[in-house]
């Protein structure tokens, strides 16, 4: 995914996946799940999606990558 590196939050009923500066550890871009949607550990098909766990649930999530402007 061009070198970025993405983590998944999950803090009581709140879950985001975020963007984050490898070198200085800075938030740069964070995709808010819908409140109660727990997701946990991330993986990438290296294209446009990443698939989350959810939480307690036993699902799979599937996000879609938000789009880069050329």
């Amino acid at each position: 995914m061009d070198g970025e590196l993405w983590h998944a939050t999950w803090e009581g009923d709140e879950s985001d996946l975020r963007r984050i500066d490898p070198q200085t550890g800075e938030v740069l871009e964070k995709l808010n799940m819908p409140a109660g949607t727990a997701v946990s550990g991330l993986e990438s098909d290296g294209a446009d999606r990443f698939f989350c766990g959810g939480g307690s649930s036993g699902k799979v999530r599937a996000v879609r990558r938000p789009k880069r402007s050329a």
